[in-house]
């Protein structure tokens, strides 16, 4: 049996006639998905790079012409809004272009005369809730509560708050297993029960005991103290570091590619794995695979918000990629419509023309 990943370490049939065992399978499965998920952060790692470099290059820049752009159109509006020849209902329309474009340029920038603007064509009533509701839009996103001390406007506090709070909801969650494991202990119990819970403990120990017998098997063999060649043993010394790290991330699969590399366990030798210690290997490359498992989602949670993801969108260095190519062409061709309405507003009937224009989006276009 080849495996779909070349790069995991799996065990092969003999032959048609003797299939893989369900321990097998599922030592297979379960290598395949680390190699996978090795290769998928290993990709966001490259894919880092590259990203600062034109988030910073590119886009901050971009997005920072565009702010000047839309200070400029606010601070233009606000001198048209008192053009005579406007009607109540124009004049009214002007005031909620302006109240939106100042409101939103307010979220990215600390500007008083913006600000200024802002609340003179803002009821107050309406920057509260809209300021509520993007926090409860927040709030839904990330599945955690937005505090009114957190400002909004700063993504880098409000990441640190949904980071901090994750936090606190995984602490919580393993402080009340605990209470359950010590409620549990203090119960009680049948002696059936306590010959299963017995038994629970000696499965565990037998999983911890069997990455402790790789690591061992490695250790002896790599000690660099017992080799004389000064080569050889820098080596050694090399891989007893691989090794030391490898057990101290209970990194079962690193262990066992050392194995392969240094021929200490063969092919055959992997193919004739009891099943007991298939169980055992299995439980903990299960663990292995639920940690690279967060860390990826950790890396995606990160991406998603700093790239304005809809919540339920699937991040990958593919759609990050994309999407911030997108926004900064989104940011230069909004620059220049802005550019073309400010000309507009030296001619009264274009100023009139326009807010036509904006009258129909601000009642058909969600903002």
């Amino acid at each position: 049996m080849k495996n779909k990943n070349p790069g995991a370490i799996g065990v092969a049939s003999a032959s048609a006639e003797r299939p893989l065992s369900k321990g097998q399978k599922a030592f297979n499965a379960l290598t395949d998905k680390i190699a996978k998920r090795r290769a998928s952060l290993a990709e966001w790692a490259l894919f880092g790079t590259d990203f600062e470099r034109r988030y910073a290059g590119e886009f901050v820049p971009t997005f920072e012409r565009y702010n000047k752009v839309r200070a400029a159109l606010v601070h233009r509006l606000d001198q048209a809004y008192g053009t005579k020849g406007l009607t109540k209902r124009e004049r009214q329309t002007l005031a909620d272009v302006i109240s939106l474009i100042a409101g939103e340029l307010l979220g990215s920038v600390d500007d008083d005369a913006i600000e200024e603007i802002y609340r003179r064509y803002t009821p107050e009533a309406s920057e509260a809730e809209a300021m509520e509701h993007l926090r409860d839009a927040m709030a839904e996103t990330f599945d955690v509560n937005i505090p009114e001390d957190v400002d909004l406007a700063s993504p880098d506090d409000v990441l640190r708050h949904v980071q901090q709070q994750m936090d606190e909801q995984e602490e919580a969650e393993r402080k009340r297993r605990e209470a359950r494991d010590a409620h549990q202990a203090n119960r009680k119990t049948t002696p059936k029960q306590r010959a299963a819970e017995e038994h629970a403990r000696a499965e565990e120990e037998e999983v911890h005991l069997s990455i402790r017998v790789v690591y061992r098997k490695l250790a002896s063999a790599l000690h660099p103290d017992r080799e004389r060649d000064l080569a050889e043993r820098e080596r050694k010394a090399a891989l007893m570091q691989r090794v030391n790290i490898a057990y101290g991330k209970r990194s079962l699969l690193d262990l066992l590619e050392i194995q392969l590399e240094l021929e200490h366990i063969d092919q055959a030798a992997l193919n004739s794995v009891s099943e007991d210690r298939l169980k055992r290997w299995n439980v903990i490359l299960k663990e292995q695979l639920d940690g690279l498992d967060e860390e990826l989602e950790e890396i995606q949670i990160g991406y998603a918000f700093r790239c304005g993801f809809m919540p339920g969108t699937i991040v990958s260095p593919k759609t990050v990629k994309r999407k911030l190519g997108a926004d900064i062409a989104t940011l230069t061709k909004d620059m220049r419509l802005f550019e073309r309405d400010m000309r507009m507003f030296d001619d009264g009937r274009g100023l009139k023309e326009w807010i036509k224009d904006m009258k129909w989006m601000l009642a058909n276009e969600p903002f």
